[in-house]
């Protein structure tokens, strides 16, 4: 895993209403800056930013 010290860290927050495309724009901005190596899917649960499994189960709901 890549080691970031704290002068190199940038911290940015996504507001916006469930299924207005946060996830999706997350996935995009990595994909397209090299940082992985392909799109994860919401649906499936295997975006980057949907780790935890409590927000996996929350997009059946």
């Amino acid at each position: 895993m890549k080691v970031f010290t704290t002068e190199n860290i940038r911290n940015i927050s996504l507001l916006g209403h469930r299924g207005s495309g946060k996830t999706t724009l997350v996935e995009s901005i990595l994909y397209v800056k090299d940082y992985i190596k392909r799109k994860g899917d919401v649906e499936n649960g295997t975006t980057v930013s949907d780790f935890d499994k409590e927000e996996v189960r929350r997009f059946f709901i």
